[in-house]
């Protein structure tokens, strides 16, 4: 061997040694990239973590902020609560007592064990509290009555009269029927409806209402009453002023109804970007079922007939003497409004439909308003479940006319097509086009795919396109240049070994763009998926929804207000 050969071995050897350092070198590079690659990620997963937390403590936070604000502003109600009873009590404590034994005397006149010294004492004691209280010169005509005195029991009368004609005509009108005078309970029937307004009504006529409901009257009242009504109500709908207004308070109802559990739908609620829409179509239609459910309670829910007519008078005079009085009405008012406020902060799923309180407490309003006040909350309007279905009934033909117009609006302006956006994909559905959804789906993640790795490629396209023409010329050298032999040779090996690892490189990299995509193209998958699903059984439970709208008119045009008028009873 030469000793240019031996000098060609070494340079070789030491071409290939330096070639091998440089792949340790490399190597060691690439591990070191692994690693600072890796605590990135660690580092990312911690801040992910570290934001999670952060969300869940901001959102603890947040809910310790309204547990407390809403704790404070029940207990700021609460106090209130017992102030504006306190006052009522301080300022009108004495009418209480004044009730109270009103219904006492009734009820000792029925037993006929207390003497009439004892009831002429209390009437008179409570009179002389009293001064400007109608229904104590009106308590001291009963006990006048009671035993007979005719000239007390004028004056006694005449001055509760005085005071108030309008209540001491209803309460006398009641008191007459409950001890069985039907002929001066008439008598007092024609002159209360000489009172009546139809277009500004008493709060006190419910009472009426009431009695009329549970056939408390004798034949020839309860028939006065009711020609009187029907009378008004041809008079208030001889044009569309009251009946629109009325339409419009059951509309405003309406739309205060409905529900639906944001549990229901994930997939939508989470994907869909027009959700709120697909919501509130949703809550408007499944108030059929509500109003079902919420005229079936009023209508079938039987009003106790086995009662007596005396324990049912004493219960709506109770109602009379206690709610109507307008010295302290306004109090009244803000301890009903208040608890009101209360309970709903305790349990709103306690709450009694609240809709249009202010309007429950008008002190006069036209006939049909006080049908709606009645309807929607009896207790507040001033009387009891047995009212209830007659209002309703009463008013039935403009309900079906507001619910109508509500069923035609949400369906006119109806949302059921999803606009769903998942990661980079937005597509609108309908839910009946699935397999085509999912077909053009997939093509867009094809298509996601073939631009991603062809991304990943075209680096190392161009630092490949820069290092071929350096290989070919070392080849060159090394192949016709016996001089530039061994540096042709040094380029060739250099540029062969940095090929082999770009092409190493690139096909890992292609094999992560691969993973990662068909990762995301999985998740894309089951939520479009889930979408379709939820939507097509969105679509179904609003069709079975809406289709309830017409067994709402049938109920309701079925109802007959006679049904709710009980024939008058003898006095027991």
């Amino acid at each position: 061997m030469s000793q240019e050969d031996s000098l060609l071995n070494d340079n070789l050897k030491g071409i290939n040694n330096n070639i091998n350092h440089l792949n340790n070198n490399l190597n060691s590079f690439n591990s070191q990239l692994g690693n600072i690659n890796s605590e990135i990620g660690n580092i990312n997963s911690q801040q992910q973590a570290l934001d999670g937390r952060m969300n869940d403590m901001s959102g603890i936070i947040d809910d310790f902020i309204k547990a407390d604000k809403e704790k404070r502003e029940l207990q700021l109600a609460e106090n209130m609560q017992e102030s504006l009873k306190q006052d009522l009590s301080n300022k009108f404590g004495y009418y209480e007592e004044i009730r109270r034994t009103v219904l006492g005397i009734l009820q000792a006149v029925d037993s006929g064990i207390v003497r009439h010294e004892i009831m002429q004492d209390a009437a008179e004691s409570l009179m002389i509290k009293t001064p400007n209280y109608w229904l104590a010169p009106a308590m001291v005509a009963i006990v006048a009555w009671v035993r007979d005195d005719r000239e007390d029991t004028e004056r006694a009368l005449n001055e509760a009269l005085r005071r108030d004609d309008y209540k001491t005509t209803l309460f006398f009108m009641l008191l007459m029927r409950r001890l069985g005078r039907d002929e001066a309970c008439h008598q007092w029937v024609q002159r209360y409806l000489m009172h009546q307004d139809p277009y500004r009504l008493d709060r006190e006529f419910v009472m009426v209402l009431e009695a009329a409901a549970t056939g408390s009257f004798p034949q020839s009242s309860q028939e006065l009453i009711i020609s009187t009504v029907d009378g008004w109500l041809n008079l208030l709908t001889q044009t569309d002023q009251y009946i629109n207004e009325q339409k419009n308070e059951w509309l405003q109802f309406f739309q205060s109804k409905g529900s639906l559990d944001n549990k229901e739908y994930p997939f939508l609620e989470k994907y869909c970007t027009n959700w709120a829409d697909l919501k509130s179509s949703m809550k408007k239609v499944k108030l059929h079922q509500f109003l079902i459910s919420y005229f079936k309670d009023i209508l079938n829910t039987p009003v106790d007939y086995s009662k007596t007519s005396k324990n049912q008078l004493d219960e709506i005079l109770s109602l009379l003497i206690t709610n109507f009085d307008d010295e302290e009405f306004e109090l009244q008012k803000k301890i009903k409004l208040n608890q009101q406020l209360i309970d709903k902060k305790k349990d709103r799923r306690s709450v009694k439909p609240d809709y249009a309180l202010e309007k429950a407490f008008e002190e006069k309003t036209n006939f049909l308003q006080m049908l709606t006040n009645v309807a929607f909350i009896p207790e507040l309007a001033g009387g009891t479940h047995a009212t209830q279905p007659l209002a309703v009934a009463i008013s039935s033909p403009w309900i079906v006319e507001a619910h109508e117009a509500y069923t035609a609006e949400y369906r006119m302006n109806a949302v059921t097509t999803a606009d769903l956006t998942i990661e980079n994909y937005k597509i609108s559905s309908d839910s009946t086009d699935e397999a085509e959804q999912m077909k053009v789906h997939g093509e867009h993640w094809d298509k996601i795919l073939k631009d991603e790795v062809k991304k990943a490629s075209s680096g190392n396209g161009c630092i490949v396109a820069i290092t071929i023409p350096i290989y070919a010329f070392g080849l060159f050298c090394y192949l016709t240049n016996p001089k530039a032999k061994f540096l042709g040779y040094l380029i060739f090996s250099v540029c062969t070994g940095f090929l082999a690892l770009m092409y190493w490189a690139g096909s890992s990299q292609k094999t992560e763009v691969r993973k990662k995509v068909n990762e995301s193209r999985i998740k894309s998958d089951e939520a479009l998926r889930g979408c379709l699903t939820e939507l097509k059984d969105f679509k179904a439970k609003y069709d079975m929804e809406d289709a309830k709208a017409s067994e709402v008119k049938t109920m309701l045009q079925s109802i007959r207000a006679e049904e709710f008028l009980a024939n008058s009873r003898i006095t027991s």
